[in-house]
């Protein structure tokens, strides 16, 4: 995948925040659309859950949105969260996190994701 501002400033495509917050929206309700629509979304688990375990087996090394342990990556640095954010996986399990371009608004949001996660594990307890 390619970073949206990324994408829309190597084709040199005018935007405006509003745009982006609409993007952003739609991602977030794309989920809720299909339960609506189709009731359940378990083809589409299973779908990505098979398609983890061949990069797994098959030691592809390629780049999946997983949830990991986000301390020291991206600047979060806070206590121990795991979020979904770009890895490498092979045989080993995760091999690495991928460094993708953010904008400062988009590294903003990831950090108080993390801070609000954090936030609520304290909360809880764990």
């Amino acid at each position: 995948g390619v970073p949206v501002l990324s994408f829309l400033e190597k084709q040199q495509i005018a935007y405006e925040k509003e745009m982006l917050e609409n993007i952003h929206k739609e991602v977030i309700n794309g989920a809720y659309e299909v339960i609506s629509l189709k009731g359940y979304t378990s083809w589409a688990i299973g779908y990505s859950v098979a398609n983890l375990a061949r990069t797994i087996m098959r030691n592809q090394r390629k780049i999946h949105p997983v949830s990991v342990l986000a301390k020291g990556f991206y600047g979060i640095d806070g206590g121990e969260v795991f979020i979904s954010l770009p890895a490498q996986l092979g045989r080993g399990g995760v091999l690495g996190v991928t460094n993708i371009h953010m904008t400062e608004e988009e590294m903003k949001r990831l950090k108080d994701s993390a801070t609000t996660i954090l936030e609520v594990q304290n909360q809880l307890g764990i």
